[in-house]
């Protein structure tokens, strides 16, 4: 068991990453899962933070900017801050497939959030060809969302949770029409402004 500091070990991991990532023309971000370079959630929390109040691109005359795909941008953002170089490929699940990531960034007045096809808690392997090895279910996919409301469409939450664990966070469960939605109050959003919660608890590093 290492004991060397959380922060420590992130900024380890971060620097194999950029590397790795630089040595290869295909984007690390978009390769299978490997176990050494995984970050736990707190690593996560860690290098993520200085995404807090990260304003989304806009225009000459500050108006926001429908970037597309939706969300990408901050897909990137998140990549960057983990070490990767280049940015992950677009429509996948999870979105940093290395990482077993998938990032939902919302800046709606009234939040929903869509997990797709892929109920967060359920424990079925995906069936994929990047997914032979790991033998990620879906209930081990990792969730990072930003809720950026208006009027300022900065963030101002950020939870890291697994699938398994999305269901106690916000009290409520991913219901399913033909996709899977989460509704996320504006009680639970004003409770917890400017937090970033791992697990379900307030990250302080």
């Amino acid at each position: 068991m290492s004991l060397m500091p959380a922060a420590d070990l992130a900024l380890a991991k971060k620097q194999r990453i950029h590397g790795l990532d630089l040595a290869d023309g295909d984007p690390l971000a978009n390769a299978p899962a490997d176990p050494s370079l995984l970050y736990s959630l707190q690593e996560l929390a860690t290098l993520l933070k200085p995404l807090m109040g990260i304003d989304a691109p806009r225009d000459g005359d500050n108006r926001i900017l429908e970037v597309r795909p939706k969300g990408h941008w901050f897909e990137f953002e998140v990549a960057k801050a983990l070490g990767y170089h280049y940015p992950p490929g677009a429509g996948l699940f999870p979105d940093l497939r290395n990482q077993l990531l998938e990032v939902k960034h919302h800046r709606g007045k009234s939040v929903t959030i869509d997990f797709g096809h892929h109920r967060p808690g359920a424990v079925k392997v995906l069936d994929a060809r990047w997914n032979e090895k790991a033998r990620a279910r879906v209930c081990d996919i990792r969730y990072l969302i930003a809720l950026a409301p208006p009027p300022s469409f900065r963030v101002t939450v950020m939870v890291l949770a697994t699938g398994a664990e999305i269901d106690s966070i916000f009290g409520v469960s991913p219901t399913q029409t033909i996709r899977y939605q989460l509704g996320i109050s504006k009680r639970w959003r004003e409770e917890h402004a400017g937090q970033i919660l791992a697990s379900g608890k307030p990250f302080a590093g």
